[in-house]
């Protein structure tokens, strides 16, 4: 890990991987996840996080909180495998025995460690540069192994695959590498197969930049502080850049899904065959999302939790389901979120906004609290699973 990570108090990292060992969490993660075999069950679920995970990192150095962390790690696992099953259901309706599935620039699985309870790792590949994340993702889930290389040209697998998932890669590429890379992966389908990848779409530019003459703006900067910045920062494109490249690479036909990977990088999917329908995933569905701003235990021994959630293609939704010490609450939406409305640019959102308070009874540490989101179509995003501890005193002012 960088420096930048390394001065970091590893006691945030112990607690987040403690939550990962905790059964009753595990069992939480479990619950969320859509699409997963009926041979499968949550004692099988892997929740081990790498130490040298950047994405968890990322998160511990943000909110400074384990459990925040935590529960947006799994958030977003959660949300990538709900969308790469989407792509996947959508165009094989029922992969065979020999269907092979690419999980490329795979980092330290986090994807993996779900797709596992629906395909068989037998039918799955994990391609990584970061050799201690391609041995991790290996050892844990079984998957077989392709080492990647810095140069596309050097990247040359012994089978083909008939689903290559790439996502936050060519968010994170310069020009030449992005040409290079679509145009070597699209030569590793099959017949028949699809490759799949997110990109920043321009309109997540921060203010006061602006895209080159081609559509494309990369920035050698990155949440990866393991790779070297000039073939990996933070890249940002539009549609038009995108779609001049796949033609570049002899592929006319795509189809984008706006905000489809953490309701924040689009997704393409582009065919290998000019013939392939892409018609199913029009009714891609991105499913609800939210998140907790405000959590705490309160010297009055209330817990105090204050957030937003929606259904990111319906709207509003009435309550959010909020378990204190697996005591459940229905918690109303309706409260003003305009910065919601504005970050989505969805006006129906403007008031997603919920705020929820409830009187503890004393010992009832500790205080174990799961937020989540459903649409009426049982679709659910987990908005946040942690422990809360209690800041009130007791008579004599000490901690209680």
């Amino acid at each position: 890990m960088g420096d930048a990570v390394t001065e970091e108090p590893r006691y945030l990292l112990e607690e987040a991987h403690a939550l990962c060992r905790d059964v009753y969490f595990r069992d939480v993660i479990w619950r969320h996840c859509a699409f997963r075999s009926g041979t499968s069950s949550p004692d099988r679920l892997d929740m081990a996080i790498h130490s040298g995970d950047q994405m968890l990192w990322h998160s511990l150095l943000h909110h400074r909180d384990a459990n925040a962390a935590f529960a947006q790690y799994f958030n977003v696992a959660l949300q990538q495998h709900h969308a790469a099953q989407q792509v996947l259901r959508a165009i094989f309706s029922a992969p065979g025995d020999g269907f092979r599935f690419l999980d490329f620039a795979c980092g330290y699985g986090r994807l993996l460690r779900f797709l596992v309870h629906s395909l068989p790792p037998s039918n799955i590949w994990a391609a990584e540069i970061q050799a201690d994340a391609l041995d991790f993702v290996c050892s844990r889930f079984g998957v077989h192994r392709i080492a990647s290389q810095a140069d596309p040209a050097a990247f040359r697998p012994s089978v083909r695959f008939h689903m290559i998932w790439v996502a936050s890669l060519f968010s994170h590429l310069p020009d030449s590498l992005f040409r290079s890379w679509i145009a070597r992966l699209l030569d590793c389908l099959e017949e028949g197969g699809v490759l799949c990848f997110s990109v920043h779409d321009a309109c997540l530019l921060p203010a006061g930049l602006t895209l080159d003459e081609q559509g494309m703006l990369f920035l050698p900067v990155s949440e990866n502080a393991d790779l070297d910045t000039r073939i990996y920062g933070t890249t940002y494109v539009s549609e038009a850049y995108v779609a001049a490249v796949l033609a570049d690479a002899g592929r006319d036909a795509y189809l984008r899904i706006p905000r489809g990977l953490a309701h924040e990088q689009d997704l393409y999917v582009v065919a290998a065959s000019p013939g392939r329908d892409l018609s199913p995933l029009y009714a891609f569905r991105h499913g609800p999302w939210g998140w907790v701003d405000e959590r705490e235990v309160r010297r009055c021994g209330q817990v105090y939790l204050r957030g937003w959630a929606a259904s990111i293609d319906d709207g509003p939704l009435p309550h959010v389901d909020i378990l204190i010490n697996d005591r459940h609450f229905e918690c109303p939406t309706g409260l003003r979120r305009e910065d919601v409305g504005r970050v989505f640019a969805d006006p129906r959102l403007d008031h997603s906004g919920w705020e929820f308070s409830h009187a503890l009874d004393r010992g009832s540490e500790p205080i174990r609290v799961v937020v989540s989101a459903n649409t009426a179509r049982d679709e659910q995003a987990l908005l946040y699973a942690g422990l809360l501890q209690s800041s009130r005193e007791d008579g004599d002012g000490k901690q209680g």
